[in-house]
């Protein structure tokens, strides 16, 4: 190897003519010589690939070899072509063959005398021969994939010195390739589809398209993978769209894992794919959402739980879908928020009330004591459950009436199941909407708080002054602005002659140590436990403060029984209401009614298996006054609000357009409801006569704010 190199170096510093170009063009004519003599070799041979791939990586090595021992050489030939300082570039043709480095040439005359000799002579044999064995390999007989291989490399190789060099191999193969491909798959997506169902298949193409990425990878220039790729992928899948399409509603009806997860996978390599899943996956969603509610129908308003517990089961359930099945894709999960929003918030879906109405009545059930089966820490767990769904709500303000009307109803009567647990219910709504969506709840809490020190502090007070009292009493002190307390009803009722006195002395208490506050004294929601001394054994009634009212008043009666003219005349309560009150203690057995004379008689032989009797739980249900009172109370208070934000956006803009006015307006609502714009134009007209706005002079769609 030495002496080759010296023999090279010799040759091209001979003096005093170098002879470079004679060597360079002696090894040209070698080569071309020997370039023909391969050609007729392989033009002979009925395997040309296998033919072909043997001569070519001898040839290749052999150029190799050559290349390292004229390095010299080619020292030479590239400084002959190289241009003096602000010259032309000189011709690089001087003799047979141009100028170029050694293993370049080699190449190049491969290329001329063998490559294109073979394609424009011989029938282009080597490539359908390459292309034959690629549709073999598909059909799954054995191949030499080696020599395939070499084949393939050599176009690549070949143009490796040239300013293009995957332009021989594109132009040579690939693109024969990629039409070959395109035919092959045409037809055997067609077969697959007409021969199986859509399940099979996927299956079958989803391994096709594995293997096709082993071959390309095997057997052609890593360039190709992605264009033949994408050219399978439209023949398999693009192709037949529509078809995979209308079986992805039956797989996920049937809750097919395995074939929705392969249809996630192809239907993502194609254009279009994607979005066609999620619009089928998000109605499927609401439909199934939809039915669980048209099913439970009428029941809704009355027993919340099925409709929040099925819901959020659902939720819990396409959540999980989407992590095991779409990889967490971002989309997926997005279409489930959009599908439960579409199903919370379709106020045509629950008969005679709203989803916001219906899950603060769910919380309501799961804070009670009267919560069946559960635990504290299942609670939490639901209530957790139940703040998703919160969160897909839009008329939030309709869930914070709601619900704080039932608080404050549990917090008066001492139905809580914990205080903890409410704590936290609060915590996870202001961790959702805000503090300010809060404060009122809050609030309630303070008040209950300070009533109990309250309380601790007028019993020292009364003991100390040897104050009479009469009977044990407890007052809850409410804050007027914070609490929802509607239905404020017979302010004229005639307290009990037992009760002025302590009501008496703690109005006083009240009003020396909190100066400038007044009571307003919420008889209707007051409860008292009464005893009852003489029936065959000692009972203690639970009752309302207008329960216990008429029964004392039958301690001072003759023979304990009273007209109902009697007893409206001394408690002052409707007749409604009294009539409703006698009523339950009729039912009870405690009272005996003579239609005849229309009175009422104590029952001396009352009997009753329990000495604890709840006889209040039915004043403390919704009426059907207290539901409406709310739902108005939303109304007016909605108006406020849009009020307030439109009186807020012009006074910093000043002036506005209509149209900008309601979109502003929409946004910063759209925390806590969403307004029509019908209540909008009415707002802006009532900002107008209140002149807080007036309209632009000459233009009618356009407001000025008036400071």
């Amino acid at each position: 190897m030495a002496d080759m190199f010296q023999t090279v170096y010799d040759l091209c510093t001979a003096h005093p003519k170098p002879h470079s170009e004679l060597l360079f063009q002696s090894l040209g004519e070698f080569m071309a010589e020997h370039a023909s003599l391969t050609l007729e070799f392989v033009a002979g041979q009925d395997d040309v690939v296998t033919a072909y791939a043997g001569v070519w990586e001898q040839y290749r090595v052999a150029s190799g070899y050559l290349s390292v021992i004229c390095e010299y050489l080619d020292r030479v030939m590239v400084k002959m072509m190289r241009p003096p300082y602000g010259g032309v570039r000189r011709a690089a043709r001087q003799g047979q063959f141009p100028k170029m480095s050694i293993e370049a040439l080699a190449f190049h005359i491969w290329k001329e005398r063998v490559l294109v000799v073979l394609q424009n002579y011989h029938g282009n044999r080597l490539i359908y021969q390459l292309l034959e064995a690629i549709r073999r390999d598909r059909d799954g007989e054995g191949i030499a994939y080696v020599h395939v291989s070499q084949c393939v490399a050599s176009l690549v190789q070949l143009n490796q010195h040239t300013a293009k060099p995957l332009q021989l191999y594109i132009e040579t193969f690939e693109k024969p390739y990629l039409e070959d491909t395109k035919r092959y798959y045409a037809n055997e997506s067609s077969l697959l589809i007409m021969q199986h169902d859509i399940s099979s298949y996927m299956v079958k193409i989803d391994e096709r398209l594995a293997q096709e990425v082993v071959r390309n990878t095997r057997m052609c220039d890593p360039t190709s993978l992605d264009k033949v790729v994408r050219q399978c992928e439209h023949e398999f899948i693009t192709a037949h769209l529509s078809e995979i399409m209308t079986e992805v509603l039956p797989m996920l009806e049937h809750e097919k894992v395995a074939d929705c997860k392969i249809a996630y996978s192809l239907l993502s390599r194609v254009s279009g794919g994607i979005s066609a899943l999620l619009a089928i996956y998000q109605q499927f969603i609401v439909d199934c959402g939809k039915n669980i509610i048209v099913r439970l129908g009428q029941t809704i308003p009355k027993d919340p739980r099925e409709y929040a517990e099925n819901l959020m089961t659902l939720h819990t359930k396409y959540m999980n879908f989407c992590r095991d099945v779409f990889s967490s894709d971002l989309a997926f999960t997005a279409s489930v928020d959009h599908a439960f929003r579409a199903i919370i918030n379709d106020r045509n879906l629950i008969p005679n009330t709203v989803a916001p109405e219906v899950l603060a009545r769910y919380c309501d059930t799961l804070l009670k004591k009267s919560a069946k089966g559960l635990v504290e820490t299942e609670v939490e767990a639901k209530l957790g459950q139940m703040i998703v769904l919160f969160k897909y709500i839009e008329d939030k303000d309709v869930f914070q009436k709601f619900y704080s009307r039932m608080l404050a109803k549990r917090l008066i009567h001492g139905t809580s199941i914990s205080d903890d647990a409410e704590m936290n219910m609060i915590s996870r709504l202001k961790t959702a909407c805000g503090v300010e969506y809060t404060t009122k709840l809050q609030r309630m809490f303070t008040d209950t708080t300070l009533s109990s020190e309250l309380n601790v502090n007028f019993n020292q007070h009364a003991a100390s002054n040897k104050l009479k009292l009469g009977v044990d009493m407890n007052v809850m002190v409410l804050t007027a602005g914070s609490w929802p307390l509607t239905g404020i009803v017979n302010t004229d009722f005639s307290l009990p002659a037992e009760l002025e006195q302590s009501v008496m002395h703690f109005t006083t208490y009240y009003g020396t140590h909190y100066t400038g506050r007044k009571l307003t004294w919420l008889h209707h929601l007051a409860k008292a436990d009464v005893k009852i001394h003489n029936m065959d054994k000692r009972y203690e009634l639970s009752l309302s403060l207008y329960q216990m009212g008429v029964l004392l008043l039958f301690n001072a009666a003759d023979d304990l029984s009273l007209s109902f003219a009697d007893i409206q005349n001394a408690s002052k309560l409707s007749q409604a209401d009294l009539t409703r009150i006698l009523k339950i203690f009729v039912d009870i057995k405690l009272l005996k009614h003579d239609d005849k004379t229309n009175t009422y008689t104590v029952n001396s032989k009352f009997s009753n298996k329990r000495t604890k009797i709840k006889v209040s739980t039915a004043v403390q249900a919704d009426t059907p006054q207290e539901i409406s009172a709310t739902r108005q109370a939303v109304d007016d208070d909605r108006k406020l609000y849009l009020q307030a934000a439109m009186v807020r956006i012009m006074k910093a803009r000043k002036e506005l357009s209509h149209t900008q006015l309601v979109q502003e307006v929409i946004e910063v609502a759209s925390s806590r409801f969403a307004p029509s714009v019908a209540v909008i134009k009415k707002c802006i007209e009532q900002l107008i006569d209140k002149q807080y706005l007036d309209r632009v002079a000459g233009v009618r769609d356009r407001y000025v704010y008036i400071s």
